[in-house]
């Protein structure tokens, strides 16, 4: 039989280690399990693919995997629930970019509900046409557009979404009205070639190899400066319109996640972004030259310039009041 003290000392410490267990870990021990990033796209698309180039480094660093969670449909809504319903332990991220802004402004949710950690890739895009196209500069487009008004179709991905927005910019700011056909990736692309539609709107990185054997030809760059990987390729801004949208990704947690695990979070994504395994996959996308991380302070000011934007562009569309 234990003395009494013994039983009382003893009973103290099973009531210390339940209330520890019980407690959410430290930050200094965080993260100690797997992190899952839900995002509204399929298995093997870009957010997958970004998730997964970025976990590997992630899981050198921490010990943990990132793991790409993916609920598709609904225009991201379904996503979005899907994150919202997650406790805000700091073991659920979203995967975050245009499309969160457009559901935003659009009232399909609220933004101010996230609390943005880290963007980490910042694309740019471009207008191309087939190389058999009789359109052959920018100057040959915007010359048959502003003569022939919504004659030109542009083929995109989606509707309403980040490609019909930049279209619809692009239309605003240069008086070149062109007409947006949504398609699959891979329809885009056969229509184009074919000569179904006169024009396509795609990033950088997937156009490459296209552009590179001479099929597409690029006309024009939505950036605020020219890609030396193209350099005869004139941007809109230099044309004198304010077109420089780009599609990008991050993450953001709950807006009530635990700071300190926020900031770990950043610090760990901040590492993982300049590793040398990240970089190479950066490299391989084309995503080398607009893409700088941005912290929790910093992106959630590049967010809350995205939701002005688009929700004058949008507004301008029609799809807002």
């Amino acid at each position: 039989m234990f003395p009494i003290q013994s039983m009382r000392a003893a009973m103290m410490m099973a009531a210390v280690g339940a209330v520890l267990a019980a407690m959410p870990a430290r930050a200094d021990d965080y993260p100690s399990r797997t992190v899952e990033a839900i995002h509204q796209f399929g298995p093997g698309g870009g957010t997958d693919r970004f998730i997964r180039a970025i976990g590997e480094p992630f899981q050198e660093i921490t010990g943990q995997a990132l793991v790409p969670i993916s609920v598709q449909g609904g225009g991201g809504v379904p996503a979005a629930v899907t994150f919202m319903q997650r406790p805000s332990d700091g073991y659920s991220m979203m995967a975050v970019g245009p499309e969160q802004v457009i559901n935003h402004v659009l009232g399909r949710m609220n933004i101010d509900e996230l609390r943005p950690i880290a963007r980490i890739q910042y694309d740019q895009g471009l207008f191309l046409v087939s190389k058999d196209s009789p359109i052959k500069s920018v100057d040959d487009l915007i010359k048959t557009a502003r003569e022939n008004p919504g004659s030109l179709k542009v083929a995109v991905t989606g509707t309403a979404g980040f490609d019909d927005t930049l279209v619809g910019l692009w239309n605003i700011k240069s008086g070149a009205e062109l007409t947006t056909v949504p398609f699959s990736a891979s329809e885009m692309v056969s229509n184009t070639l074919g000569g179904h539609v006169d024009l396509m709107y795609e990033e950088y990185g997937p156009a490459r190899g296209l552009i590179e054997s001479g099929d597409l030809r690029p006309l024009v760059l939505f950036s605020e400066f020219r890609l030396p990987v193209l350099g005869d390729v004139p941007t809109a801004t230099e044309l004198g319109f304010d077109v420089s949208l780009g599609r990008w990704r991050g993450f953001a947690m709950h807006a009530s996640d635990d700071e300190a695990n926020a900031n770990t979070m950043f610090s760990i994504l901040d590492r993982a972004a300049v590793s040398e395994s990240y970089k190479t996959i950066e490299t391989q996308s084309g995503l080398q030259f607009r893409s700088k991380v941005l912290g929790p302070t910093q992106f959630k000011e590049f967010m809350e310039h995205e939701v002005e934007i688009y929700t004058d562009v949008l507004k301008q569309l029609g799809y807002v009041e």
